[in-house]
């Protein structure tokens, strides 16, 4: 309790004193105003030579700000390759094979459609969307119309 009362008085003496040696800094002495000293004139045409020729255009910045970026991002890799073409492919075919009919004719086959069975030849169109190109032992040719790709469907049959 003692050693905290010497410190608080310590403090007080402290700051009393620094508050009483901040009013003395003015007292009694005439305020000192230093006066630039006035240099001796010269000719301005002929001591200053002429550094228009000197000066450098800068570039103006394409944006609105007129500071301009100081620090602009670079990189040196290469851009990057664009995108590949994606084209469009037909569709997986929707038809499965019923079987091969050989009536002394052209060869037809059977294409099943969910519940549905189509009898087609070479030339016949299938729903306005597949034309049936060749029909063989081993497999049924069909080209998808809107795209004009040619797909086939493999019968399972020896050639």
């Amino acid at each position: 309790m003692k050693r905290r009362a010497v410190l608080f008085a310590a403090l007080a003496a402290s700051l009393l004193a620094a508050w009483w040696a901040s009013g003395l800094e003015g007292e009694g002495e005439a305020p000192v105003v230093r006066r630039a000293a006035k240099a001796p004139r010269r000719d301005a045409a002929s001591s200053r030579p002429d550094l228009s020729a000197l000066a450098v255009p800068r570039p103006v910045p394409a944006s609105g700000d007129a500071a301009g970026d100081l620090f602009p991002v670079r990189s040196f890799r290469p851009p990057p390759p664009p995108p590949a073409v994606v084209r469009p492919t037909a569709p997986p075919l929707p038809f499965r094979h019923g079987g091969l009919l050989e009536d002394g004719g052209p060869l037809a086959a059977f294409l099943a459609e969910g519940d549905r069975l189509h009898v087609v030849r070479v030339g016949d169109v299938v729903d306005g969307r597949y034309r049936v190109s060749g029909v063989h032992r081993g497999r049924i040719d069909l080209v998808y119309l809107p795209l004009n790709q040619t797909q086939s469907l493999v019968s399972g049959a020896l050639p």
